[in-house]
């Protein structure tokens, strides 16, 4: 019996997906539920039901466990976008020699026409890495069109009360916090550390706010090449 099982695992191991289908499903998923990383699935007591992580929530389906979700159009376009600019970004990483094992497994993964349980797992976070990119290369311009207008605001140590807008909103799980980019109507970029719920205090992208806070630092940024004014002590004002 433990044998058969263990051929079962190996079997399901070994199994080929078609790669095409595998990304659309992880595209229909991700918009169902967002991103849950693989292990990661949950009870949701409210619902009655298990979330699984997209990858099993994949499999589900393509096991026949579950009925597979019909795939939009939206998600066939959006999916031909993935693979063209994942191919572009990491072709040029491969060939530049600075491309990590997570990228020299996604270029593998879909460069083929199928893929193992591994691969699964691979496609079923390109929704989210996409995201992840889209929203770098937005900042990327974003400091390159404010790099020559940025200057440092204020002296440290003076508290300063100004509107700004929310740029970019960044978790950093390490620190279990956030760093928060906005902009000043001078064009004058500044950032801060926030450690709580950042939706619930306004901290939304796109939008304006009121920001009271001390300034810490002045600092070029190694990352940006940008002048960027470091605050402590931020409050939001609707």
């Amino acid at each position: 019996m433990s044998n058969l099982t263990e051929d079962k695992k190996m079997a399901r191991q070994k199994a080929q997906y078609n790669t095409r289908q595998v990304l659309e499903l992880a595209i229909e998923v991700d918009k169902a539920q967002g991103f849950i990383k693989s292990g990661y699935g949950y009870f949701d007591q409210k619902a009655d039901k298990q979330v699984y992580d997209n990858k099993t929530a994949i499999l589900n389906m393509l096991e026949g466990a579950t009925d597979l979700m019909p795939i939009s159009k939206p998600s066939v376009e959006q999916a031909d976008k993935i693979v063209d600019e994942f191919k572009q970004e990491l072709i040029a990483k491969k060939l530049s020699g600075n491309i990590n094992d997570f990228e020299s497994n996604v270029l593998q993964s879909i460069g083929n026409e199928t893929v193992e349980k591994f691969g699964v797992a691979v496609l079923a976070s390109l929704p989210n890495s996409f995201r992840v990119l889209q929203k770098r290369q937005g900042l990327d311009d974003f400091f390159d069109e404010h790099r020559k207008s940025s200057e440092f605001v204020g002296k440290i140590g003076e508290r300063l009360r100004f509107p700004a807008f929310i740029k970019d909103v960044k978790f950093i799980a390490k620190y279990n916090i956030h760093l928060v980019t906005c902009l000043t109507k001078e064009n004058n970029i500044i950032k801060f550390f926030f450690n709580r719920e950042p939706d619930i205090q306004g901290l939304i992208e796109g939008k304006d706010v009121i920001l009271t806070g001390k300034v810490k630092t002045h600092d070029i940024s190694k990352f940006s090449n940008c002048k960027e004014t470091v605050f402590n002590y931020v409050r939001i004002e609707q």
